[in-house]
């Protein structure tokens, strides 16, 4: 019997990739709004069910286009912002968040700090002298490593003993009592432990572990929790075959831990956060590029203009993205090909040995779960400009939101 088929993994707009293709060059990404905002409502409203003051915040890393954030930030989300230009286009755009930087310079804390727009989130305690250098917070929050890890490949696993995140748990109590001694009154605890993660227990058992560790440090210290935060990690189907997470058992998992916990810690409830950077956006965006040439060697290879630079995970994780051949009927005479593109570099490949309809010179080639560690993620190599992006709105129109870079624009910083 066959697997079943994912119908959020094979979604395709297909005729406004076609219309899209008339008007602009490829390669280009393309985007949905429609989809955008069914994601953030989805997510938000399942979370607040059962956590009515859940406070979401989007992983600004998955995608930083302005007009992408807008969306997102007007369906109710802040923002999780992890460097400087996270924070500046953040703030430019009226949003407030939580900064979680990761081995940050005293330059990049002294902007954050000045944006006024951020809750801090430490990510170790060796950071507090450079708060007590530029000014204390009045609210601090400490990213913790509590040991355990889960993700869709090895090096998405962000927790755990190899990893290079968070606080470890023998100095947690150390930290809120150093924290407390700089003069910070009110706190958050916050982990981040993995990546593309689609075990729905998985979440609870983080927010249990943070909940144990808050009760030790109230225990220690007399601190109650504003916020805890359990990070990203929300994961989305890659592989037709693979079903979707289900958020509303996610969050009953989560309610049950708090019910439990809290009373068993005696903590004052904290407001629950998370960081869903791919849930929202991965399934919203495709990558469109045309077959330029097909080469008939040991295999067939199709070339298309689109390149690792611009869509980055299958060459630096092995990640396997859905391909289509846009307008083809999926049915039919199929072959085996590697879909590649025209980077130096043989792991410069979207698709290796994918059975896909006969393809000719001049077919339009779509990337699925594009709109998320996509274009963020991209990259100059071989001094290939990045692409057009654009929007399909509400009513169904197309607008450019990102124009594509020129070689001009590549060494505009050079003197």
């Amino acid at each position: 019997m066959s697997a079943r088929i994912n119908p959020n993994v094979v979604y395709l707009p297909t005729r406004a990739i076609q219309s899209a293709a008339r008007r602009f060059s490829t390669p280009f990404f393309i985007y949905e709004e429609s989809r955008i905002r069914a994601n953030c409502e989805r997510f938000r409203n399942t979370f607040r069910r059962y956590f009515p003051n859940f406070t979401p915040l989007f992983a600004v890393k998955a995608n930083t286009n302005p007009a992408l954030l807008r969306l997102i930030f007007s369906e109710g989300f802040g923002a999780d912002a992890s460097s400087e230009a996270e924070a500046w286009i953040t703030r430019r755009l009226g949003a407030t968040g939580m900064y979680t930087g990761n081995y940050t310079t005293e330059a990049e804390f002294r902007f954050v700090l000045k944006t006024g727009h951020f809750r801090f989130n430490l990510d170790d305690i060796s950071m507090l002298p450079t708060l007590r250098k530029i000014g204390v917070p009045k609210f601090l929050s400490f990213r913790v490593n509590p040991g355990i890890s889960q993700g869709g490949m090895k090096s998405l696993f962000l927790a755990g003993p190899d990893a290079k995140f968070g606080v470890p748990a023998r100095d947690v109590v150390k930290a809120y009592r150093q924290a407390q001694a700089l003069g910070v009154r009110r706190f958050g605890i916050h982990a981040m432990t993995g990546s593309n993660v689609l075990d729905e227990r998985y979440f609870a058992a983080v927010a249990d572990k943070l909940l144990a560790i808050a009760g030790e440090v109230k225990k220690a210290t007399g601190i109650d929790f504003e916020c805890l935060n359990v990070g990203g990690g929300f994961g989305v189907p890659y592989r037709p075959e693979q079903p979707c997470l289900n958020l509303d058992q996610v969050a009953r998992g989560i309610r049950r831990i708090f019910d439990r916990q809290c009373v068993r810690y005696g903590l004052r409830e904290p407001v629950l956060m998370a960081e869903p950077g791919r849930l929202i956006m991965a399934d919203t965006g495709w990558l469109v590029g045309r077959v330029h040439v097909v080469k008939h060697s040991s295999k067939t290879f199709v070339g298309i203009d689109a390149g690792m630079n611009d869509l980055p995970r299958p060459a630096i994780y092995d990640a396997y993205h859905h391909v289509t051949v846009v307008g083809k009927p999926p049915h039919g005479r199929k072959e085996p090909v590697n879909v590649v593109g025209r980077l130096c570099e043989n792991n410069d490949q979207f698709a290796k040995d994918r059975r896909l309809p006969v393809i000719a010179i001049g077919d339009l080639i779509a990337i699925h779960n594009a709109g998320a560690h996509a274009y963020a993620m991209g990259h100059n190599y071989n001094n290939r400009p990045r692409s057009t992006e654009v929007l399909i709105t509400r009513s169904g129109a197309l607008k450019k939101i990102r124009r594509a870079e020129t070689i001009r624009d590549l060494f505009q910083t050079t003197p």
